[in-house]
């Protein structure tokens, strides 16, 4: 298992004010990447929960309503959540870069509706589009884009 405390304890204690301007700034844009890569390990991890349907051991309905009990959020948080693991298992180079911190959870969030059963295959060949679109724009573009493509993928 991942000692997530022994990774995090320097980074934690340190005093962010004490540093200078120029390495608050990095800071920022790091931690930032952290926090994408973090929640790319956590969707991945659910990806995997949700297919193996783990959340029914515990006698839980379903995965959202297993979400809401063992992690304290709520339901639009739990089907956003299940939705991006989804979206980041189904399209390789998509998910591949959310991994690397390159994109964030709002982009795959933007992504995961072009991933609907009856598109699946069209999705996973726009893939390397979304991804490379998604270094360059922010959710809320990326989110138009896919919007588009769904309007055209269902036509």
């Amino acid at each position: 298992m991942i000692d997530v405390e022994a990774m995090l304890g320097g980074v934690v204690a340190a005093e962010v004010s004490e540093l200078p301007d120029a390495e608050v700034a990095a800071l920022v844009v790091e931690l930032r990447r952290l926090v994408d890569a973090t929640d790319a390990l956590w969707a991945r991890a659910l990806a995997e929960f949700d297919r193996r349907e783990l959340w029914r051991a515990d006698g839980a309905r379903s995965a959202v309503a297993w979400l809401r009990r063992e992690c304290r959020l709520v339901h639009p948080t739990t089907v956003s959540a299940l939705l991006v693991a989804r979206a980041a298992r189904a399209l390789p180079a998509t998910g591949g870069a959310f991994r690397a911190g390159d994109i964030s959870f709002e982009h795959l969030r933007a992504i995961a509706p072009a991933v609907e059963p009856t598109r699946l295959e069209r999705a996973r060949r726009a893939d390397p589009i979304f991804a490379r679109a998604a270094l360059w724009m922010n959710p809320r573009q990326m989110g138009g884009v896919v919007r588009t493509w769904v309007q055209l993928a269902d036509e």
